[in-house]
């Protein structure tokens, strides 16, 4: 992890602080309900780190996922705000990356990256059955994308006009463990 920070599970006293930085990442619509994320950490245990600068131990980023059986993955399993409770399945063998996002001056790459591996290397140790992961990504969202192919996350889908992005493109990037 880059020097200054660390990753740590995500708890549910970082709400106030994962909303901040979910506030402050993404357009108002896409903003996800505090619920969403409280779910999150109750129910897909294991799969919700924070970012949390090492001085202040404040929480600067924060990476949510959830594991899916792979044979039940639909584009309606993309909806935003779905539920949790009713998609996470402990021995599901797919990886989703609800949502990854950090404080705007925190967002070198550098860091990014390194709190994205870290994220995906501690939920893999914990779940060995994970075949892939996936994660579906706005079109416009450049800097994360890089991130993404960087890791080695492929392009496999493009949805058009995905309603939960104003009817852009979503693009829909899996990786095979």
């Amino acid at each position: 992890m880059s020097k200054g920070y660390e990753v740590r599970k995500a708890e549910s006293g970082d709400l106030a602080a994962v909303m901040q930085v979910e506030r402050q990442s993404f357009e108002e619509n896409i903003v996800e309900d505090e619920s969403v994320f409280a779910d999150r950490i109750v129910y897909a245990v294991d799969c919700n780190y924070v970012l949390v600068k090492t001085a202040t131990q404040s929480v600067c980023g924060y990476f949510t996922a959830e594991l899916w059986d792979s044979e039940k993955i639909g584009t309606d399993a993309f909806a935003l705000g779905h539920s949790v409770r009713e998609r996470h399945q402990p021995a599901g063998t797919a990886l989703y990356i609800s949502s990854f996002a950090l404080l705007p001056e925190v967002r070198g790459q550098s860091i990014a990256e390194s709190f994205f591996a870290a994220s995906i290397e501690r939920i893999a140790a914990v779940f060995p059955q994970l075949e892939r992961i996936i994660l579906l990504v706005h079109e416009d969202w450049h800097k994360a994308i890089r991130i993404y192919e960087k890791q080695g996350f492929i392009r496999t889908q493009v949805l058009d006009r995905f309603a939960w992005f104003g009817n852009k493109l979503a693009f829909i990037y899996e990786k095979t463990i």
